[in-house]
């Protein structure tokens, strides 16, 4: 699944060849097989492409035109989709190189309907964190600085998706990191999000400061899912670089006792997995 980033991306290696041999020529469906998912909520909705149909790969000079194969948006901003929204997406290809190949050019544009989008949540989320053996953290999400995040987040959450799973990452004086579904730093949910910290354009004044709920990603601003962390103590050089979304009401001493009491491998944190805290459940409920 190849996400549609901003207006234009190269989606080369999917595309489909129809009737092409190894000589020049044939037909190439450009978008009839492709599939179009809209993931986000609405309102920020985004393109994703998926296109896993084989074509001739012996033939050097249409693997090179298909590698240089783009999809566009040519209506609606991407990241901004709602529900309703008609979009096109276009397949922008060499006209010249199609004609020297004698390539005949079949479907470049795909006309998709906007639907199946989640609203975003507002206001304030009342979270409870159950860890095996060690109790509960309990924090308030702040939905109103961080919206997407927060209905990522209570999404996941009340759906079930992080019953189960760990805190495979602690830092004691930093911080505790879980919600990976492999438990080792690797995984996520099948989604990820925008990034709502300053760096990434989004205004959010939340700092992270001890008992602050953050997100984890890797270098990608907008490579946020599941996993998560809660702050151990105060890092201010955190701040603009991840996103924030709460901050623990109670529970930190639940924290503390997770940081003096895990055995760690290496100085990053790592904790093998006999020795990872459970999550039993995450739950979160809306605060009138």
């Amino acid at each position: 699944m190849k996400k549609l980033i901003r207006i234009i991306l190269a989606l080369a290696i999917g595309s489909t060849l129809i009737g092409c041999s190894s000589k020049s020529g044939g037909t190439i469906d450009l978008t009839s097989n492709i599939k179009v998912s809209i993931k986000g909520f609405n309102g920020k909705g985004e393109v994703y492409i998926d296109n896993n149909t084989k074509y001739d790969k012996t033939n050097s000079d249409i693997r090179d035109f298909v590698a240089d194969i783009e999809y566009t948006l040519e209506n609606g901003v991407n990241g901004a989709l709602s529900n309703g929204d008609e979009i096109t997406i276009k397949a922008k290809y060499s006209q010249s190189k199609a004609k020297d190949l004698g390539l005949t050019i079949k479907n470049p544009t795909k006309k998709v309907k906007v639907s199946g989008l989640k609203d975003l949540l507002t206001g304030y989320y009342d979270c409870e964190i159950k860890v095996k053996n060690y109790g509960s953290i309990k924090l308030k999400l702040d939905a109103n600085i961080a919206p997407i995040t927060v209905s990522n987040f209570v999404g996941l959450a009340n759906d079930g998706f992080y019953n189960g799973l760990t805190f495979h990452r602690i830092i004691k004086g930093f911080m505790i990191q879980g919600g990976d579904p492999n438990g080792d730093g690797t995984g996520g949910s099948k989604q990820t999000i925008k990034g709502e910290f300053t760096a990434n354009g989004v205004d959010n004044p939340l700092k992270h400061i001890r008992g602050v709920i953050s997100m984890a990603r890797s270098q990608s601003y907008d490579s946020a899912s599941s996993q998560f962390f809660i702050m151990h103590e105060d890092t201010p050089s955190l701040d603009g670089q991840y996103a924030a979304f709460g901050c623990a009401y109670s529970g930190m001493d639940i924290v503390d006792k997770i940081c003096d009491d895990v055995k760690t491998e290496d100085s990053n944190g790592t904790v093998s997995k006999k020795n990872q805290p459970v999550i039993e459940s995450i739950t979160c409920t809306k605060i009138q």
